[in-house]
């Protein structure tokens, strides 16, 4: 007898007999003995894949009967129910064999017995007793059973894919055999001479030929008799014939040549078959038949388990496939949630009350015709305990709560998730009064305007139509109300938040401090967690500011761990705090020591630098974290130098221009111009400041502001400055304001800090009652407004020199003005010049884009100089390190780059993280391709490694490195259009989708962003581009270059640019970056610079008036009312360039008296209509009339009658004043309409 035996799941064991004189069984004996040898082969080579339970049996084959025969493919006398399936398999295959072998005796006529489970073996699989693999094989019993888990419509969708392929394969190829069809013998074709063929045909060795044309093809006749031969041996057995090989049929080929006929005398001679091939035919009938089969099978499944699509069997199918009921889940046999178990979120708990009371007490309110709200959406952040406080609702009600997930109502099957909804809500009304709980419900219930989605889906919008058909359907004393719960509210669908569906929203807040302990002291007391004598919980909670309450329930439970891999026996204080560490805090240690290696590496002078020493400044503190130690090696001298001292600057000379123009020989002493003094600038003006005190700190802050000096009893007229500390040497830099504020807040210990973070804490720093007191507002409004992400206050924890400013779209709008050398022009002197002359007329920030010389030295100056928000873009001063490569760019050079400038004091980082490797290509079409320097570089470097933009894939890294510092990040628009050819492609909203993305992710982690905007946008596109960028981009402030609305205007291009940042501006643009003259066309100066500031200025005031901004309009009146009264020095002093207006009227009439004249050159006395309206009035004051109206009646009849006594006629001929008859009086006219 011979037994084989295989490990799971191949555990088949084929016991039979079979005959050693059948000639079929000898070629199967030779073809496991041909096995076996290939398994010791392999099991000598290696031990890993071959058991022994294997092996042992193919060495161990052998013939053990005459009169037994086996078959292996279930035909003939043996069939495959005879074969049993064995769960004990081991690795010893002898006991096996000898067990095979016992069993064989004991059955008798070699009939397999079927053996008990005891006698299966000794050595069970455990993990086929488990469930065998894939839910196919059950152990009940310790006996196989096969368990059928696929379901008959998926049977019939599979047969039918099956048909289909192979209905596509006949067709393809119609030689291959489909299952259950007769092998086809191959058939090898071999190409002989025309003489052979012929040789063949005389000597009578052909059989069959067939020709076409002058091609032949013909088959001797020796081959088929050795084939029939070999079917006769073969006839014992049918089906070993069917599992053995066909043999190869031979078929020659030759070609005949044109000038010989083909021997058809010899071949009816020789009774030779011939004629022409046989075309193909009937492939495409049998194919089609073998389709509609399997058709027909389908549909006979599909008749016998139909599928009807309805409200019933949607939930059915569901139910199969997730094994729970209506795609919701009523809530858990067990502890009930109330409010009491829920802490941290005060206010939507009593907002929720009435909720609770009325599912109570539902008659209280019907009796009075009160509606019950139908919908309450829970919205906050993730982690908040939106799900926990609808849990508690039902749990205080002791209703039933019915949830559900709405990412659960959208499938494959387009109806599917409407039938659910309507399931959903039929099931609640039955459980009434109940609770629907609906979570994630933006996943279904996203706006179909086309807003939030780039595809169409109809499954989600018939969801959301049935989802809002069904919350119209309740009835007015239907006691089921629908909690849903999101964090992207804006995204939801109008029609869905209205009064009627979801009547109120209830804010789900990050806990205060006192929240925070009651949360903490919540978990604590449901773990049982035996907390240490050091452990004060109101302390936890003061560092745990902005953790929501997962994030805190996650904190108790990585304090325990903590103290267990310790072996504690309580938990300390210091647990928590590493718990906190590790939840939150990024590890600032790896950060520091990458910048100190940084510094200390190049601190050696005699090796060519790429990250130059930050201390050249007299008196400047270059890191507060970098050992004393490398401080000295770094720089020696740094804490000698002069102190500053007050001087007066003249104006500068030409000589000075000049000077200025030239390289800086020494970047640590730079020869610095003279600025003019802001009396100058802007006369019958001076600086003022205005006190406001700090509450929570104490501080007294002094705001600074423009006082313009009107004449006589006016009212002085106060605007915003931003000018900065004046007769300030840059050599020693303007005064730390802000270094108390700083150092407050470090000793509090904050895990981060970010104005953003501080404002979701609901703190008001200093820097928000600042901001509010130069815009005139309310700091409450300030704070909510950053922590809501509309606005940001850039401001670097070391840029103390800084004069804070806020960027918002319901702020006033600001503007940017772009300096930094390049590496051909420009010095560190001509670029501080630039700084100050910039901030004196207006800009609200300045960008440093240096790519020259002196890069690191250059921003340095500018920082300690500058009292506006400095921004960079990283990545030039990262290619500068690479020599200028972009292929030799990485990760670690750019995060040293970025903790460099941050240590300086960079407010805000530049980075075109937006700029993916998918998007590039979409550039490809363009006129001007990718005009964005830093943009470019990204692109290149992803096209050169062909890999993700690493700012993009390390951007937590990058977040965790700002909220440090408190860097601000403005996403780069580095796919912006540089041509009106190319305004509004793919790639430029691609590239603002992501920003989008990136924006939510930083605000995740409290960093303060903006997005960048176009560049060049014709007016009648920029609305689209305002309006994707708020939606998209949940309304963080908007950035904009320009845009330039025409491409036309070389050398005025800062004229284009206005137009239409007006424009944009108005629309909801927080800041927007001038453009100068020199746009396009080389490096600015300083005239440059101002001339694309004061454009940039009417720009944004412009806007400012067009959303209806207080100051802007009180300004605009104060000057028109100047100029009306013809107080010429008061117009000038009112303007946003006072000195040039004042040239301007000067070139004409230079005199004083000119200044109070009340006219000017252009209309001259007696054409001037502010003139003459001046006159009517003084003339309608001097007679005493008391209105407009009483003065022009009177009027007109003084004059009628003067002309009318001038009017006379002589000989026929009028003489004196003509036109006196427009004058007559209406007394006169009436009587003269009575008469005619």
């Amino acid at each position: 007898m011979l037994s084989t035996e295989f490990l799971r799941p191949a555990t088949i064991t084929f016991h039979g007999k079979f005959s050693t004189n059948s000639y079929s069984n000898l070629l199967y004996l030779h073809g496991l003995n041909f096995k076996a040898i290939r398994f010791r082969v392999l099991q000598q080579k290696t031990n890993r894949f071959f058991p022994n339970s294997i092996t042992s049996t193919l060495k161990n084959v052998a013939v053990v009967g005459n009169h037994e025969r086996l078959n292996l493919y279930g035909r003939g006398k043996l069939r495959f129910k005879e074969s049993k399936i064995l769960a004990n398999c081991t690795d010893s295959s002898d006991s096996k064999a000898s067990s095979g072998e016992k069993n064989e005796s004991e059955g008798g006529q070699g009939v397999t017995q079927k053996q008990s489970p005891s006698n299966s073996g000794g050595s069970t699989n455990q993990r086929g007793e488990k469930g065998g693999r894939s839910g196919l094989w059950r152990s009940k019993g310790k006996k196989w059973q096969w368990q059928p888990i696929v379901q008959a419509q998926e049977i019939g969708v599979l047969l039918l894919q099956l048909g289909v392929v192979m209905f596509v394969m006949r067709l393809l190829r119609p030689g291959i055999p489909l299952p259950g069809s007769e092998p086809r013998i191959p058939t090898t074709f071999v190409s002989v001479p025309y003489s052979e063929f012929l040789n063949k045909i005389n000597s009578n060795q052909v059989q069959k030929v067939e020709v076409d044309g002058v091609h032949v093809m013909f088959k001797l006749k020796n081959e088929g008799s050795v084939q029939e031969s070999e079917i006769g041996k073969f006839q014992e057995s049918e089906s070993l014939l069917r599992s053995v090989a066909p043999t190869k049929r031979i078929v020659y080929t030759t070609t005949r040549p044109s000038d010989i006929k083909t021997p058809y005398e010899k071949m009816l001679e020789n009774d030779v078959e011939f004629g022409s091939p046989d075309k193909p035919s009937g492939g495409f009938f049998n194919s089609a038949l073998i389709a509609l089969f399997y058709v027909a099978v389908l549909a006979g499944l599909l008749h016998r388990f139909p599928v009807n699509f309805s409200q019933h069997t949607a939930g059915q199918i569901r139910n199969r496939k997730t094994r729970s009921s209506g795609g919701s889940k009523a809530s858990e046999q067990g502890e009930t949630i109330t409010f009491a178990d829920v802490a941290g979120v005060d206010e939507a708990k009593e907002e929720l009350e009435e909720i609770v009371e009325f599912l109570r007490n539902p008659d209280r309110y019907i009796r009075l015709g009160a509606r019950p709200p139908r919908g309450v959406l829970l919205v906050g952040l993730p982690g908040t305990g939106k799900t926990l406080l609808a849990k508690a609702v039902a749990g205080e009600a002791e209703v039933p709560f019915i949830s559900c997930s709405a990412s659960e109502f959208v499938e494959l099957y387009v109806g599917m998730g409407a039938s659910r909804v309507r399931d959903l809500f039929a099931r609640a009304k039955k459980e009434a009064p109940s609770i629907i709980f609906i979570d994630e419900i933006d996943a279904v219930a996203k706006s179909r305007d086309g807003k939030f989605r780039i595809v169409s889906n109809d499954e989600r919008e018939q969801t959301l139509n049935q989802l809002l058909t069904e919350m119209d359907g309740f009835d007015s004393n239907s006691a089921v109300i629908v909690l849903g719960a999101t964090n992207r509210s804006d995204v939801l669908d109008p029609a869905l938040r209205r009064p009627g569906r979801f009547d109120r929203i209830v804010m789900v807040e990050t806990p205060d401090r006192i929240g925070r302990e009651a949360i903490i002291k919540v978990h604590a007391s449901k773990k049982e967690l035996p907390l240490g004598d050091d452990v004060d919980l109101g302390d936890i909670a003061s560092m745990t500011t902005g953790f929501t309450g997962a994030d805190l329930a996650n904190l108790v439970n990585e304090a325990a761990l903590l103290a267990g891999r310790n072996n504690k026996v309580v938990v300390e204080r210091i647990d928590f705090i590493q718990a906190v560490e590790r939840s939150i805090a990024v590890n600032m240690a790896s950060v520091h020591a990458s910048f100190t290696s940084v510094v200390c590496k190049n601190g050696n002078h005699s090796a060519p630098s790429r990250f130059p020493c930050t201390t050249f400044l007299p008196g400047f503190d270059v890191v507060g974290r970098v050992s004393n130690a490398c401080k000295k090696e770094i720089c020696p001298s740094m804490s000698s130098g002069p102190k500053a001292t007050l001087t007066f600057d003249p104006p500068t000379t030409n000589s000075e221009k000049s000077k200025q123009k030239k390289h800086t020989i020494n970047p640590a002493s730079p020869d610095f111009m003279p600025l003019p003094s802001f009396e100058e600038c802007f006369p019958k003006s001076s600086k003022e400041c205005r006190e406001v005190i700090h509450e929570e700190s104490g501080h007294v802050l002094k705001v600074p502001f423009r006082r313009v000096h009107l004449t006589g009893d006016v009212p002085n007229f106060d605007t915003y400055d931003t000018s900065g500390p004046q007769n300030i040497n840059p050599r020693i830099g303007l005064p730390k304001l802000r270094k108390g504020w700083v150092d407050r807040r470090e000793k509090l210990g904050a895990p981060r800090y970010t104005q953003m973070y501080y404002a979701k804490q609901g703190i008001i720093t200093e820097e928000m009652l600042y901001c509010a007191t130069r815009e005139k507002l309310d700091p409450e409004f300030v704070r909510s407004e950053v922590a809501r992400g509309r606005a940001i206050i850039p401001s670097n924890k070391k840029h103390l020199e800084l004069e804070p400013m806020i960027v918002g779209r319901n702020f006033l709008v600001k503007v940017n003005a772009n300096i930094g050398n390049s590496a051909v022009a420009s010095s560190i002197e001509e670029e501080v010049y630039k700084v100050q002359w910039a901030t004196m007329w207006g800009a609200d920030t300045v960008m440093d884009l240096s790519t020259g010389r002196h890069i690191h030295e250059t921003r340095e100056w500018i920082l300690r100089n500058s009292a506006v928000p400095v921004g960079t873009v990283p990545i030039y001063q990262a290619l500068e390190k690479v020599n200028g490569i972009a292929e030799d760019l990485c990760w670690e050079v750019f995060r040293d780059t970025l903790i460099e400038q941050a240590e300086q004091g960079v407010d805000y980082f530049t980075i075109h993280a937006g700029v993916l490797l998918r998007y590039i290509p979409l550039t490809a079409k363009r006129m001007t391709g990718i005009v964005s320097r830093g943009g470019s570089i990204h692109a290149k470097w992803c096209l050169a490694y062909h890999k993700e933009n690493f700012a993009y894939e390390h951007w937590d890294d990058i977040l965790d490195i700002c909220n440090q510092y408190d860097v601000a990040l403005s996403i780069g628009d580095g796919l912006r259009p540089g041509s009106i050819y190319d305004a509004n492609d793919t790639a430029q909203f691609a590239e603002l989708l992501t920003q989008g993305e990136l924006t939510r992710r930083a605000w995740e982690k409290d960093v303060q962003v903006m997005n960048e905007g176009p560049g060049h946008i014709p007016m009648h596109k920029i609305p689209e581009n305002m309006q994707k960028q708020l939606e998209w981009c949940n309304e963080a402030p908007f950035y904009t270059l320009g845009p330039l609305t025409t491409d036309i205007a070389p050398g005025y291009d800062h004229i284009t640019s206005a137009i239409g940042a007006a424009n944009i501006g108005a629309l909801g643009t927080a800041l927007l970056c001038y453009v100068t003259p020199k746009e396009h066309l080389g490096l600015p100066n300083r005239d440059d610079v101002k001339a694309g500031v004061i454009a940039y200025k009417i720009a944004a005031h412009a806007a400012d008036l067009a959303k209806g901004h207080p100051h802007a309009q009180a300004w605009d009146d104060t000057l028109s009312k100047a100029r009306f009264e013809f107080r010429w020095m008061d117009q000038f002093a009112l303007s946003l360039d006072p000195m040039t207006a004042m040239s301007f009227h000067d070139e004409t009439l230079p005199s004083e008296g000119a200044k109070v004249a009340h006219f000017c050159s252009m209309c001259g006395p007696k054409f001037c209509s502010m003139k003459i309206t001046e006159d009517v009035r003084k003339y309608a004051e001097e007679h005493g009339y008391g209105n407009p109206e009483e003065a022009m009646q009177h009027g007109m009849d003084a004059m009628s009658a003067e002309f009318l006594a001038a009017k006379k006629t002589v000989s026929g001929e009028q003489h004196g004043e003509v036109g006196g008859e427009i004058y007559l009086p209406a007394s006169y006219v009436n009587s003269s309409d009575r008469l005619t």
